[in-house]
């Protein structure tokens, strides 16, 4: 299924953790979500745009474990998104999760 922007983000923001739009806050405590935009695509009929789908990164930052992947699964499991990707970053001398996944959404217009 297919949902849009908005819909993306009220289900984000519904899994109880911050979210945020490219970057947190600096200092700001784990876990959190962050969503940044990546491309967008253009369907077309007839030589005539008429639909706009876009890409976001969307990524949780924690220091726990992929458990923690089990409510966006959940709020997500009627969406398509690709495979959940992770690799370890270094924040303030702490080694946390990066856990990041693309998701396609339809443009609000």
């Amino acid at each position: 299924m297919l949902i849009d922007f908005d819909e993306m983000r009220t289900r984000l923001k519904s899994l109880g953790l911050p979210v945020y739009r490219d970057l947190a806050p600096k200092d700001t405590p784990l876990p959190y979500y962050v969503y940044s935009y990546v491309n967008e695509k253009v369907i077309r009929a007839s030589n005539l745009a008429q639909k706009y789908i876009q890409e976001y990164e969307i990524s949780l930052f924690t220091s726990g474990t992929e458990k923690e992947l089990n409510p966006f699964k959940s709020a997500f499991k009627d969406v398509s998104y690709e495979t959940i990707a992770s690799q370890a970053e270094d924040e303030n001398d702490k080694i946390i999760n990066h856990f990041y996944t693309y998701m396609e959404v339809m443009a609000n217009e």
